[in-house]
């Protein structure tokens, strides 16, 4: 099992997942910039939608993964193989009907593309292409679920390199697929086929890194163990629910009320801030496995100051991020894709204000999940599900793709922000929360205060292209930065995370200097 310490783990976890979100953004634009050329817009819509259909279709998944993965924390640190076998021998069976079940739910929607779809497509073999998306997520049910133990025993490295070399993989082929054929289906048919050779060398590797996994494989739970854990389950049911109304089912009111284009055109600006924010998930992530290890270890007090810190990391990555892209995005997009590509700025406002929203929340849930608070508040999901699709609904009649994004918005303030923190310091901590909500709406005045600034400079200034990326970019990153100092100047969450960032960089300066 591994034997480094939280921080080293964390550090190596973060900077292997960072390269891995780098090559990824990089591939992502590249194939993204080829697909424009030689495939419409409704080709991206569709890539979209299709994801979005099987993110629902996610829900047979019934947060398991979660569930196994927080009861693994404990016999990993306490070297005990026997149940970690059993957990996996659990994960193994469970995954294998899940998959089936999902296959089974994706067949039965083929009837109904045609309903989901706004106006006229003029996409052909649309059902194929929608079978080798399903194709793609069936597969993985029966070949992933080894690479949880790499997440609970704090090695989500080795899931990094596998990933970056798959990755390299598959844009490569993709792009000559593009090139050469101007085919949708071969384009995706690689994508299946990677996606299992990338799962299949993780599951080899686990074996390799834990042999003990085959020689307990028929080793089994007991009736009392079991039931804790589909109790758990259950519990996480509901916020699987809510999770995937929130982020799974935008696309596909969009495609119902303002067709496949609005969501192709959505979806650049997805690859790229949804690119970034799945750069900093590589970043935080890391942090997930050590949060597990250290909440079973240390006291309340101790935990609620890691979580405010992580809080804090949290705001400064996506804060970052919501103000960076404000600055800067739809001048990328003209240079990128062209003016008929580019959102207004309320549009682009409302999505990257979901996305931060998500992001700087995201400490919150994972204490949720490593605490195991899976039954607290688990109606609450439901209710965010039924204030986004209703909202979005209503909202998408009067007002199209904005409406849509809105009512995301909506159900993310009324029925996550204010319960989630409440479970946390109520139920985990044994405190009140106001200290959290407080900081949290600081933090909230201080980024939305920052757009004002490089809206009112971009105004005045009106310039356009590559020197409009770097002034209002340089800028956007001053504004922040400046104004977080003047507010946390004098914090210990500042503290702290520059302490951390020191370390970091003393680490790899050592390490340079051995190399060389």
């Amino acid at each position: 099992m591994n034997s480094q310490g939280r921080i080293e783990n964390s550090v190596k976890n973060s900077s292997l997942g960072l390269l891995a979100q780098v090559v990824h953004m990089v591939s992502s634009l590249i194939i993204r910039t080829v697909f424009i050329y030689y495939l419409n817009t409704e080709y991206l819509g569709v890539n979209g939608l299709f994801s979005n259909i099987l993110t629902v279709l996610s829900l047979a998944e019934l947060g398991f993964g979660s569930a196994i993965t927080y009861n693994l924390y404990k016999p990993i640190s306490e070297n005990d193989k026997v149940q970690i076998a059993k957990l996996m021998n659990l994960y193994h069976d469970a995954y294998r009907v899940i998959g089936c079940v999902v296959a089974f739910l994706g067949l039965c929607l083929i009837p109904f593309l045609d309903y989901i779809i706004h106006g006229q497509s003029n996409i052909e073999q649309l059902t194929l292409i929608y079978g080798l998306f399903l194709l793609n997520t069936v597969l993985s049910y029966f070949f992933s679920y080894k690479r949880s133990i790499f997440n609970a025993d704090q090695r989500q490295r080795v899931l990094s390199i596998i990933n970056i070399i798959y990755l390299l993989i598959k844009s490569l082929f993709q792009i000559l697929v593009l090139v050469r054929f101007k085919s949708f289906i071969i384009y995706l048919s690689v994508q299946v086929l990677c996606t299992v050779l990338e799962n299949i060398t993780a599951s080899v590797y686990a074996d390799r890194c834990y042999p003990f996994l085959k020689l307990y494989s028929t080793e089994k739970l007991s009736k009392q163990e079991q039931k804790h854990i589909f109790r758990d389950i259950r519990s996480m049911l509901i916020y699987k629910i809510g999770g995937v109304a929130l982020n799974g089912t935008d696309n596909i009111i969009i495609s119902a009320f303002d067709g496949l284009i609005s969501v192709g055109v959505l979806s650049n600006y997805s690859i790229i801030v949804g690119g970034i924010q799945a750069l900093i998930t590589k970043i935080t992530g890391g942090l997930t496995g050590s949060i597990g290890n250290y909440i079973a270890k240390e006291s309340k007090d101790n935990c609620e100051k890691l979580l405010l810190k992580v809080t804090f990391l949290n705001y400064l990555l996506y804060g970052m991020c919501f103000v960076g892209c404000m600055a800067v995005i739809n001048p990328f997009i003209t240079i990128w894709a062209g003016d008929k590509y580019v959102l207004g700025f309320w549009t682009v406002f409302v999505f990257c204000l979901n996305i931060y929203i998500e992001g700087t929340m995201t400490p919150v849930w994972t204490f949720r999940t490593t605490m195991g608070l899976f039954s607290h508040g688990r109606f609450l999901p439901l209710v965010a599900a039924g204030i986004n699709i209703i909202v979005s609904i209503l909202l998408a009649r009067r007002m199209g793709l904005i409406g849509v994004l809105l009512g995301t918005t909506f159900s993310r303030f009324f029925a996550g922000i204010w319960p989630a923190p409440y479970i946390i310091y109520h139920y985990g901590l044994m405190k009140k929360a106001g200290s959290y909500y407080g900081k949290w709406f600081i933090n909230l005045f201080i980024v939305c205060l920052d757009i004002w600034l490089i809206s009112f400079l971009s105004d005045h200034l009106g310039l356009e292209g590559v020197a409009a990326i770097i002034i209002y970019g340089i800028s956007a990153m001053l504004i922040f930065i400046v104004s977080t100092i003047l507010v946390y100047m004098r914090s210990t969450e500042l503290k702290y995370t520059t302490t951390i960032l020191s370390r970091i960089f003393r680490s790899i300066r050592k390490r340079s200097a051995h190399a060389s």
